[in-house]
């Protein structure tokens, strides 16, 4: 049996409108919005470094960086373990410079548990989907204290399992011996995930509830100051048939930001938190 060769196929996700919005408020409200804010407060003469932690080929820091362009005496960075991500990102960033004059972002490749850098030295911090893959995040979290500076900011997002679409869609498929997950996932191809009746973990080993994660950074000395509402939905086959009451979830989903209950409908979680200042 010759064995199919998957490296020119579409993937379900690069054409999934559920997974396509995910992304857009994960990057250019939860991200870019946040940082932007931050950025515009901070404006003047002094330098600000921002460096993403885990930030793969660079795809989270570009939007970032493009959303604030315009701001003056910012440095911009990207880490990641992987070094091939991480001169993925460089080659991107090279082609953005020469090709479209955007300003470099200078990628390196390092590890969380041992940041590359001084005491005291970062403005801002971004680490986007990255604490939930670490068995133990707390020395990744007293790092990020570490490395920035006094009244310094680390935006970290993380899924968040106690989302009620979530919780409702575990009960179901409880209720119905395994039927809903077959039925929500029906039409997402193997490259995206795995079989649906294979243990799907996408090695997460970390997510936990928003009231964790609070005192963990409240114990590392980085208290939240800030939660920022993620997207309702996550890419799935399900909401990209069902197209209609895709684009009611869409167009609620402004709305749902303003309601009292709102962090209960978001598939992740968004934490600004501040280093303590001297």
């Amino acid at each position: 049996m010759v064995k199919q060769d998957w490296s020119n196929e579409e993937k379900f996700f690069a054409r999934s409108w559920s997974h396509i919005f995910y992304f857009w408020k994960l990057r250019q409200i939860m991200l870019a919005k946040t940082v932007r804010n931050i950025l515009r407060q901070r404006q003047g003469d002094q330098e600000t470094v921002v460096i993403d932690l885990g930030c793969g080929p660079g795809t989270n820091v570009f939007d970032v960086y493009d959303a604030s362009e315009d701001m003056a005496n910012v440095r911009w960075f990207g880490l990641d373990l992987n070094q091939q991500e991480a001169a993925m990102g460089a080659a991107r960033s090279k082609y953005r410079n020469q090709g479209r004059h955007k300003q470099p972002i200078h990628f390196m490749s390092g590890d969380i548990f041992q940041l590359p850098f001084a005491d005291n030295s970062v403005d801002i911090l971004i680490s986007s989907e990255v604490v939930e893959h670490l068995p133990d995040p707390v020395p990744a979290l007293q790092e990020m204290q570490r490395v920035l500076k006094p009244n310094g900011y680390a935006m970290v997002t993380t899924p968040n399992p106690r989302n009620l679409p979530e919780m409702l869609g575990y009960a179901l498929d409880k209720l119905t011996f395994g039927g809903f997950k077959k039925f929500y996932w029906k039409g997402q191809d193997e490259v995206s995930a795995p079989p649906l009746d294979a243990a799907v973990g996408f090695g997460h080993v970390s997510v936990h509830p928003y009231p964790v994660w609070r005192d963990w950074f409240q114990q590392v000395g980085l208290p939240v100051v800030k939660q920022v509402r993620g997207p309702i939905v996550f890419g799935s086959p399900f909401f990209d048939r069902q197209r209609f009451l895709l684009g009611m979830l869409v167009m609620l989903d402004p709305i749902l930001d303003k309601l009292p209950l709102r962090f209960l409908t978001t598939t992740n979680l968004g934490m600004l938190c501040k280093k303590q200042g001297k």
